[in-house]
């Protein structure tokens, strides 16, 4: 069974910071999910998740109160508070709330994930995104290192990323435009043929056979995905 990666929901309004926190933690194999308003977080915490970032200045009410809610309700999900309050009575106001870190905006976001990191060691998370296999493949994320079996494949940046979501996710089917979205983010201008280049290479170093995919399997009409068992050989 693969291993399933730290869910987390990053609560912000901003979309260009949205989406920037939502793409920088993919990259290091977590799962997070947006909200973009008090109540849609709140829809989205009747589900679980490992740790919550978020943004105080919602539009529809004030992040510290969901902050404070989660607490008296006896949640202990670890929560991040990013926002621009940056008084050091409201840092105590959200430390105080029940918050586990308060980080000040204009943050540094290699800074933000590995106190998300840290958060999740300390609160014995981090495993669930440690080393991830599918079938006799394996990745990680730690080290951004991938393998077959016993054997270590060398991957580009890029390539180790796009194998990296699809195994997280075997069986789910990708369009090349959500491949581009998710992998190589919101920001890219290049077109959908770069994901097919990608998968040529991809493929030319996972399979065991040229030209017969096992692992990442072509969706016609669709796109890729993750091959959720190993095809048998004929015989």
């Amino acid at each position: 069974m693969p291993v399933s990666p730290p869910r987390l929901l990053v609560v912000e309004d901003d979309a260009r910071i949205r989406a920037e926190l939502l793409d920088a933690l993919r990259r290091e194999s977590f799962e997070p999910e947006a909200a973009a308003t008090y109540g849609m977080a709140a829809a989205a915490l009747e589900r679980h998740f490992d740790l919550i970032l978020l943004d105080l200045g919602l539009p529809d009410g004030d992040g510290l109160e969901l902050c404070a809610r989660l607490r008296r309700e006896g949640r202990s999900v670890p929560i991040m508070i990013l926002t621009a309050r940056d008084r050091p009575d409201q840092k105590v106001d959200g430390l105080d709330a029940g918050a586990d870190d308060y980080v000040v905006k204009p943050y540094h976001l290699p800074e933000v994930v590995a106190r998300v990191k840290s958060l999740l060691r300390r609160t014995g998370k981090v495993a669930r995104g440690g080393m991830v296999r599918h079938l006799d493949l394996w990745i990680d994320p730690d080290r951004i290192v991938a393998g077959r079996g016993a054997d270590e494949i060398k991957l580009k940046p890029r390539e180790f990323e796009l194998l990296a979501f699809l195994m997280r996710s075997p069986g789910k089917a990708w369009t090349r435009a959500q491949l581009l979205d998710q992998v190589w983010g919101h920001e890219y201008k290049g077109d959908e043929r770069t994901v097919d280049l990608h998968v040529r290479r991809l493929r030319a170093k996972i399979e065991a056979v040229e030209g017969d995919p096992r692992y990442i399997e072509t969706v016609w009409g669709v796109g890729y995905r993750m091959a959720e068992e190993q095809a048998e050989d004929t015989v």
